[in-house]
């Protein structure tokens, strides 16, 4: 099981979780995870994704203008926020 360390709630079930890799404690993952009416959560529907492959996929849908001004924006403030809490 992935080893949840941080939560963003998105509201409706919905929220990402960021934390250790299910195949690799040594490695870092984020998922999108959408609940079930269990309680649990559908692994087809809440695809965990390697932090490795973030970049690489932000560059493709960035490259095909898929984000909104906003939303490239918003992941531009929150990076340079990034940037400058590792560089202090």
């Amino acid at each position: 099981d992935m080893n949840v360390q941080h939560i963003l709630q998105l509201g409706n079930g919905h929220s990402i979780e960021l934390g250790e890799a299910t195949w690799d404690n040594n490695a870092r993952s984020v998922r999108s995870r959408y609940k079930t009416s269990t309680g649990g959560f559908s692994p087809r529907s809440s695809p965990e994704t390697p932090i490795y492959d973030l970049v690489p996929m932000l560059q493709l849908v960035a490259k095909h203008d898929e984000l909104s001004p906003v939303e490239c924006a918003e992941i531009i403030a929150v990076l340079a926020e990034s940037i400058k809490r590792q560089c202090t």
